[in-house]
């Protein structure tokens, strides 16, 4: 018994389960403003949407490709990495799967691009 106590323990602790920050988009922003911060921001929508208004500086790549293919990011398995899409449930897809593939910095966007156009927040556009 002992023994798979200290198994599951181990593997708990081992296992790649990081946390994912929380940032609403008043916070985001505010990281954005700080001249020292580099994010890299992943906008998961499809292209659509991403041309019809997106954060400054975002990096385009739909959700359903990014799952198929992680290694598109891989360069950034170390950085910072906030994920965002319209509403939170593709951003939560590939938060989910970074998570798992060993991203270690991952940060969610609470309200999503709903919440950035809601608080008038700039964007840009194609």
């Amino acid at each position: 018994m002992r023994n798979t106590l200290t198994l599951l323990t181990l593997f708990l602790f081992s296992s790649n389960l990081y946390a994912i920050d929380l940032l609403t988009v008043k916070q985001l922003k505010e990281e954005l403003d700080q001249t020292n911060q580099s994010l890299i921001l992943l906008d998961v929508r499809t292209r659509e949407e991403f041309n019809s208004g997106r954060i400054k500086n975002s990096i385009n790549i739909p959700h359903d490709l990014l799952l198929s293919d992680i290694s598109l990011i891989a360069d950034y398995k170390s950085k910072k990495v906030v994920v965002y899409c319209r509403s939170g449930k593709r951003a939560k897809l590939v938060l989910d799967r970074l998570s798992d593939e060993g991203f270690r910095t991952l940060i969610d966007v609470d309200g999503d691009m709903l919440a950035w156009n809601s608080a008038n927040l700039p964007i840009e556009k194609e």
